[in-house]
């Protein structure tokens, strides 16, 4: 099967389903939120600590599930840990109170990082290079995509059978996932060849840690996933707090900058393999320029703009702001050592969760001590220091093209 030349394709298509299926126990299970809150009587800031134990608990665990798809391959992890992500979604159906909820949120989030380092490793041994910018695009977005298909599925579930029917609804959607990732896909390394290749954990940590065009990779990234998340968490109360449109309005918006997200993932990676002849640097040095004056354009817009106007700035920042990850994760992956792809996705995504914990309250702080202006610019300062970090970094050459 996997000589078959189709079968590249059919392991993006497994791809989608690995990096999106694991999302559904974070960003696909916030629909379920509004239940759970009635349910239990909970405050706003209860309903925000669901959230913080999912990804904190995704920030601990990252680095160790990439070095263990580098030691025992993406099929065998990426599969089990699916499994078990599906039925700790469906355990939701013996939740009885607010701290039930958050133990089986933080297993949930604990399994949760294995879907981004495997679905990148698979790309990276099964895609050619010319093609890779492209399949990791698509990648990501199984992220929205699976997440906008739960948004629209489990509400009516869930009202007309309960929230915690629908957890186990989706908790088998998941399992039955990873059983279909266990019996289709084969990873191209042998177990033999791998264990011989991959270095002991610290080993591997310390070479991930040390290697210099990693750790400016790294830093570039920081910046950037903190813009993306506070974008994400604060244009709707920004553009109905301070240009006075309503949140139906402010929520359509939204849904365009996220569509607008969806579609840029994958351009950025089809001119990255096109026209930039598989470079990534020079292509996110655009991407970021671009980000820079989108949120200038944000922070100093008049209160009377027309909605084109704000159409127009929600795919920008979905084309910019939001749509760059992917990009990102194909560089990380190209200059890791082949035996340290799992590591440094890994590592990067206890980076970026740490990224996603500090900046939105930031955003939400100096937006409360100044304006939402002054933290706009603060976002486009950011980007300009990730850019900095970004021009240190050494891309290695392509002789494919």
């Amino acid at each position: 099967m996997t000589s078959h030349r189709f079968y590249p394709y059919l392991v993006i298509g497994i791809a989608v389903l690995s990096h999106g299926g694991f999302a559904l126990s974070g960003q696909g299970f916030t629909p379920f939120y509004p239940f759970i809150q009635d349910d239990f009587n909970l405050s706003r800031t209860q309903v925000g600590i669901i959230t913080g134990t999912i990804f904190g608990a995704a920030t601990i665990t990252s680095t160790g599930f990439g070095w263990l798809i580098d030691h025992f391959g993406a099929r065998l992890m990426s599969g089990i840990t699916m499994v078990a992500s599906g039925i700790a979604v469906a355990s939701m159906v013996f939740a009885n109170s607010f701290s039930t909820v958050l133990i089986v949120a933080a297993i949930m989030g604990s399994l949760r990082p294995v879907g981004h380092p495997a679905g990148t490793k698979a790309i990276l041994d099964w895609v050619s290079l010319r093609q890779r910018a492209t399949a990791m695009s698509i990648k990501q977005a199984g992220n929205p995509l699976l997440a906008a298909i739960a948004a629209a599925l489990i509400p009516p579930i869930a009202i007309a059978y309960g929230w915690q029917f629908a957890a186990v609804a989706l908790g088998i959607f998941i399992s039955i996932g990873g059983i279909f990732i266990l019996a289709v896909y084969r990873d191209k390394e042998t177990s033999i060849e791998r264990k011989r290749s991959t270095k002991p954990f610290w080993q591997g940590i310390k070479s991930v840690i040390t290697s210099r065009d990693l750790s400016f990779a790294m830093a570039f990234g920081f910046p950037l996933v903190g813009v993306q998340v506070a974008t994400l968490t604060y244009f709707i109360l920004y553009v109905h707090d301070d240009l006075g449109v309503s949140i139906i309005v402010g929520g359509s918006l939204l849904a365009i900058l996220q569509v607008s997200s969806i579609v840029m993932r994958i351009t950025w990676g089809v001119i990255s393999d096109t026209l930039g002849k598989g470079r990534r640097k020079p292509i996110l040095l655009v991407a970021g320029l671009l980000t820079i004056i989108v949120l200038l354009t944000v922070a100093f817009l008049p209160q009377n703009t027309p909605y084109w106007g704000l159409v127009l700035v929600a795919i920008g920042l979905g084309a910019t702001a939001t749509s760059w990850v992917s990009l990102h994760s194909v560089l990380l992956s190209e200059i890791a050592k082949p035996s340290e792809v799992g590591t440094a996705i890994g590592y990067a995504s206890t980076l970026s969760r740490s990224a996603i914990v500090i900046t939105p309250p930031f955003f939400g702080w100096i937006s409360d001590v100044s304006n939402y202006q002054t933290a706009w610019l603060a976002m486009a300062i950011g980007i300009v220091v990730a850019l900095f970090f970004l021009g240190f970094v050494k891309e290695k050459p392509h002789s494919n093209y």
